[in-house]
């Protein structure tokens, strides 16, 4: 089953959308320190996307921020990524791969398709994507963790208009994958938004649930941010209750939900934060 609710609150940039038509075809509660990686790409193989200069400033804040509490596993560039993203690679033990961390933090261009149903990423390789529908989070991690919270900034990924956001994310959140922050059309690459990594982690950091430290991270007073946010509960009840309450200090209370335990799919999004 699936809901939605909406909020919306008013409020020389780079939209962090695909410019392509797409090529077809942890157990216990977190503990003082908890693990986290980044994913960041700021040019491209030929240019096949647009150069995000502010990415490098924004990936590198937030490790510094994040790391005086918790451990940095990797801060990698999407050179070569779509297999340690993707459900055959993201458990290898080479401290490099999706299950190797808690939190994945991840920046660089993304997009949304219907036919086939996905969400893709932009790897640095030219035509490279990572695909929504290719992966299994949450499930694999051979150090007896495995990911719980991705976010994402880029755009589109979570797209809510068009009844597929479910088809799209069902076979990465089937492995247990707790959360997704993202974005469902506009986020932008600028000098105003290059603190967004380091505001996420001192706000998740001050305990703010993930759901409200993403929207105000993102919040931006010159461009229109769109943001979106998936969690996953036993029902309805106790999705909206990891939508609402999940924290950097609590998500190891919440059981990784695999497969058929997984009973309801829930999201929020803001336009023009």
């Amino acid at each position: 089953m699936t809901d939605s609710r909406k909020r919306t609150t008013l409020i020389a940039s780079t939209v962090l959308s695909l410019g392509l038509v797409m090529l077809l075809g942890g157990a216990g509660a977190a503990e003082a320190a908890a693990r986290f990686g980044t994913y960041c790409q700021q040019d491209f193989q030929n240019g096949w996307q647009v150069t995000t200069p502010y990415t490098w400033a924004r990936c590198s804040a937030f490790n510094n921020e994040l790391a005086t509490t918790d451990f940095k596993i990797f801060y990698f560039n999407l050179s070569n990524k779509k297999y340690y993203l993707e459900r055959f690679g993201d458990h290898q033990p080479g401290l490099d791969s999706a299950d190797d961390v808690d939190l994945l933090f991840i920046n660089t261009h993304g997009g949304a398709f219907t036919n086939p149903v996905t969400a893709a990423y932009a790897m640095y390789e030219q035509g490279q994507l990572a695909f929504s529908t290719e992966m299994r989070l949450g499930d694999s991690a051979w150090w007896g963790g495995g990911l719980a919270v991705l976010a994402t900034y880029s755009c589109k990924t979570l797209k809510v208009d068009d009844n597929s956001l479910v088809a799209r994310w069902a076979p990465a959140l089937r492995g247990g994958l707790k959360m997704i922050l993202g974005s469902h059309d506009l986020v932008w690459d600028s000098s105003t938004t290059d603190e967004v990594g380091e505001d996420f982690a001192d706000d998740i950091q001050h305990q703010m649930s993930f759901k409200s430290a993403w929207s105000s991270a993102l919040s931006d007073w010159s461009v229109d941010q769109d943001v979106a946010v998936v969690a996953t509960g036993a029902n309805a009840g106790d999705c909206w209750s990891r939508m609402d309450n999940m924290k950097w200090q609590n998500y190891g209370g919440y059981p990784f939900l695999r497969d058929g335990n997984i009973g309801y799919t829930c999201w929020t999004w803001w336009d023009n934060l």
